[in-house]
């Protein structure tokens, strides 16, 4: 049984997953502390994956999967230094 909870995650986008041809079809979200979530299929994934290898926070629904893995489908996403130029 998989459970879920809303949660904001700070990290960077790294990609994880290739078709045969070696183009990127799958990111996740390396956190600080070495937790890693795949980032589910969603209108916003093709956009975050605009910011490979940049640090981003991210707002959604985190997915605990029964072999231990995790996933977050990405309801609101914020570049980090963006976020630290407002500043």
């Amino acid at each position: 049984m998989e459970s879920s909870q809303k949660i904001t995650v700070a990290g960077i986008i790294m990609p994880n997953n290739w078709d045969e041809t070696g183009r990127i079809i799958g990111i996740a979200l390396y956190t600080y502390d070495e937790e890693v979530y795949t980032v589910e299929h969603n209108k916003l994934l093709k956009e975050l994956m605009n910011f490979m290898h940049q640090g981003v926070e991210i707002k959604g629904r985190i997915r605990e999967h029964p072999a231990g893995s995790r996933s977050i489908a990405a309801n609101t996403f914020v570049l980090l230094k963006e976020r630290l130029d407002d500043n």
